[in-house]
């Protein structure tokens, strides 16, 4: 089950937080935390992650963005959602790739559509995606998956530890990968976009340091769609 750790000094912004989640999810378990210490504490003794983080920028102690670079150090899927009063502060937390910003005063339309769509997409990432070597079958969840590569009629999936080589072709691969997350970028790859840190003419460089070819056929399409995961992402 998905769970909901909300890091949030004020109390009622936290009562109102939690309020809205369960109005929307009511048996979704949600902790709280007065400070990012605390929460950091709490997971040094929890054997799970959270699904997801509401994260207050301006903390007591240690801010949100440290505490955010903290979580993501230990969990390179989690995925945050910053609470804060100040817009400028966008360009300050892109090291801990934040999925979504909501601006105080939290308006609840806008918050509770944003948590429904991290929910959506955390069960999406997820899912697995299965393949076979010889006689094994493989299964490795779509946020492992880094990027595929085809050379003549083998697939190489690249995960971050590990790559797996096995027969097929890529554009069988495209129906069964959600578009949301996958885009193709040369007639010899896919990317997971949430492993893309900038596109370029004729590259796109991962989070990884790789430097995946983009072609020319798709550059447009490319640009576009990383355009649309990026807003879908980051945008209230």
């Amino acid at each position: 089950m998905l769970s909901v750790a909300i890091c949030e000094d004020n109390v009622p912004v936290q009562s109102q937080l939690e309020n809205y989640i369960h109005e929307l999810f009511s048996s979704c378990p949600v902790e709280v935390f007065s400070s990012g210490e605390e929460l950091l504490s709490c997971l040094e003794e929890k054997e799970n992650n959270f699904s997801i983080y509401l994260m207050d920028i301006s903390l007591p102690g240690i801010s949100g963005i440290e505490t955010a670079a903290a979580i993501r150090a230990r969990d390179p899927y989690a995925l945050i959602l910053y609470i804060t009063d100040y817009r400028e502060y966008v360009y300050q937390v892109f090291e801990t790739l934040p999925y979504r910003f909501i601006l105080k005063p939290v308006d609840k339309n806008i918050f509770q559509k944003s948590l429904s769509d991290a929910m959506n997409y955390c069960t999406d990432r997820k899912k697995m995606f299965l393949f076979h070597i010889d006689r094994s079958q493989y299964q490795i969840p779509l946020q492992e998956i880094v990027y595929f590569e085809s050379h003549l009629r083998r697939i190489t999936l690249h995960t971050q530890k590990e790559a797996y080589t096995f027969y097929g072709r890529l554009q069988d691969l495209t129906a069964g990968l959600n578009p949301m997350l996958f885009v193709r970028t040369h007639a010899s790859y896919i990317v997971n976009m949430e492993y893309i840190r900038v596109v370029r003419e004729t590259e796109a460089e991962l989070q990884t340091g790789e430097r995946i070819p983009v072609s020319r056929k798709h550059r447009t399409s490319v640009r576009s769609e990383h355009l649309k995961y990026m807003k879908w992402r980051t945008t209230q």
